[in-house]
């Protein structure tokens, strides 16, 4: 079995995202590494060439324009990547993304459990989402109690689509896609996303392909407080992965759960979520639930860490 890893990534130092982790995180299981970097204007491209790792293959690329909604770029470029690599399965990460050394063995022996099985297309990791600094994080669907395709066969007719968090297998790479068969593998995938200070934000919102649709977003010096409800976030009482240690002794906690600027009267909206997470956290994720992938199997408990 051979597996690849891929991450795609453009001005990952300036917009100061985790981009060396995530690719850090998972080379311990990989027999190749694809890193689609794009046209960046910092020092990301020497970030990456300074790992001087001999399974990583750095293809360079240019981020269209004139690709609309323009955050599909982040599928076009991840399918560039997606089709240079060789493996069985490709461990697929994001620039925030990144695996807990603690996954990987289960991860592994999944990938060769399902390996001769080809009704079994992905693997899902439940998003565990930060907020605000490397303490906090948000305790409500959808970013909990959310499993995304991480972990996919390339060789399939498989293409990333919208925002490249999501994946559709093309059979016989024909022109009618469909959702992923996947088995859910018990483990959390790490997003640091939202660990900014406000004005890293403002820059990222500024900069970062995921906004450049909706130019017109605000950052309020109270963002992380006024955002969410205080009722979605929760201390974190797990463990990061250990390739973030630089990273959390160099940053303390940017939020506290009492100070007296949070929001605490959720919306109609958010109300509905924290009902829907309390029923999810007794009974699980119903299978009927509509979701980007066809579940082959059943969702597996993780204990809480948090």
């Amino acid at each position: 079995m051979f597996i690849s890893g891929l991450t795609i990534i453009r001005n990952g130092v300036r917009l100061d995202y985790p981009f060396l982790e995530a690719i850090r995180s998972a080379l311990p299981i990989c027999d190749e590494y694809v890193v689609v970097v794009g046209d960046s204007d910092d020092q990301t491209l020497e970030a990456i060439e300074g790992l001087e790792d001999s399974k990583m293959r750095v293809i360079q690329s240019a981020w269209s324009n004139r690709v609309k909604p323009q955050r599909y770029v982040l599928s076009q470029q991840t399918n560039i990547g997606l089709h240079l690599c060789r493996g069985d399965w490709v461990v697929c990460l994001q620039g925030n993304e990144v695996l807990h050394e603690s996954s990987l063995p289960a991860l592994v022996g999944l990938m060769e459990k399902h390996n001769p099985d080809r009704s079994v297309e992905a693997l899902l990791l439940e998003r565990l989402t930060f907020w605000g600094d490397y303490h906090h994080v948000i305790a409500v669907y959808p970013e909990r109690f959310k499993f995304t395709p991480r972990i996919v066969r390339p060789y399939l007719g498989t293409y990333a689509i919208r925002d490249a968090m999501s994946f559709a297998v093309f059979d016989n790479f024909s022109t009618r896609g469909r959702y992923p068969r996947a088995v859910d593998t018990g483990e959390n995938i790490f997003r640091y996303g939202y660990v900014q200070t406000d004005q890293q934000r403002r820059q990222k919102i500024s900069e970062a392909i995921h906004f450049a649709d909706h130019p017109d977003t605000d950052i309020s010096v109270q963002y992380y407080y006024q955002e969410v409800p205080r009722q979605f976030v929760r201390r974190f009482t797990g463990t990061h992965p250990a390739v973030m240690a630089e990273r959390l002794e160099a940053t303390p906690d940017r939020i506290s759960l009492e100070d007296g600027r949070w929001r605490v009267k959720p919306t109609l909206k958010e109300r509905q979520r924290i009902w829907e997470t309390r029923y999810y956290e007794r009974y699980g994720l119903p299978r009927l639930r509509k979701t980007r992938y066809s579940l082959v199997g059943s969702y597996k408990r993780k204990p809480k860490c948090y």
